[in-house]
């Protein structure tokens, strides 16, 4: 009886292991099955919490731009259209998305475009306003999963405009941090923030975002502190995926 009890045991057991390796081999499949099949239901939900009206965060970065434009040298106003927009379409190739959810817990965003529309991983994702959102974390068949500039896991090299300075921005419970920024630099709140080319993640010069908070503690080695991104997630509709 013992013996027999065991062998059912151990039948059992077999059954939930393979169960369990049947399931992960397929388990990128079926959940692009039910993104395809749902998407259309959660792009509305999703659209519904949209704001049709640009965030103060984006509104605000405007009248930087137009005042350090004004402020500037000239190398730098030019250097700021360029980050603007007005040739950034030359050299890079969009592909057009529109978000479908949120993972609140993660900070990861869902999108219905997917390995089929071209899309890889860790592409940029940006606002329409050209402005960096985080990257393609995961792409399936159908749809993306979009690692937010706020994700704990993200970390990117950023330059500083107006010092030319370099850091770190990395997320943190839904905010982004600035981190790495040496003890003589002259950075203050309300500078603006762009993409280094030094880590290789991205191209240099996509807007990142506008630094509101500076610490500079004596028995730390390196500067730290917070960046505002130039959105917010009621803001997005329909995002832009760098191919290029």
């Amino acid at each position: 009886m013992k013996t027999f009890t065991l062998k059912r045991i151990i039948l059992l057991l077999i059954i939930v292991i393979i169960i369990i390796f049947i399931f992960s081999f397929f388990e990128g499949k079926l959940k692009n099955e039910i993104q395809k099949n749902f998407s259309g239901v959660k792009e509305f939900l999703w659209s519904i919490g949209t704001s049709k009206e640009k965030s103060p965060a984006y509104i605000e970065a405007k009248d930087d731009f137009k005042i350090a434009e004004i402020a500037s040298l000239k190398e730098e106003n030019e250097f700021l259209r360029e980050i603007l927009g007005i040739s950034i379409e030359k050299d890079y190739k969009f592909e057009i998305a529109s978000v479908t959810g949120k993972n609140s817990f993660e900070d990861v965003l869902t999108i219905n475009k997917g390995l089929k529309d071209g899309v890889q991983d860790n592409m940029a994702v940006l606002t329409s306003e050209k402005a960096l959102i985080g990257k393609i974390l995961k792409a399936y068949d159908d749809y993306s999963e979009v690692m937010l500039l706020s994700n704990k896991d993200s970390a990117i090299d950023i330059k500083i405009v107006s010092t030319k300075d370099y850091a770190i921005a990395k997320g943190g419970s839904e905010k982004v941090l600035l981190d790495y920024l040496e003890k003589e630099s002259e950075v203050k709140e309300g500078d603006i923030c762009i993409t280094s080319s030094l880590g290789g993640q991205f191209k240099e010069g996509l807007l990142v975002g506008k630094i509101v908070k500076i610490n500079d503690l004596g028995s730390e080695v390196f500067k730290t502190g917070e960046i505002r991104p130039f959105f917010t997630l009621k803001d997005l509709d329909k995002v832009l995926i760098v191919k290029e």
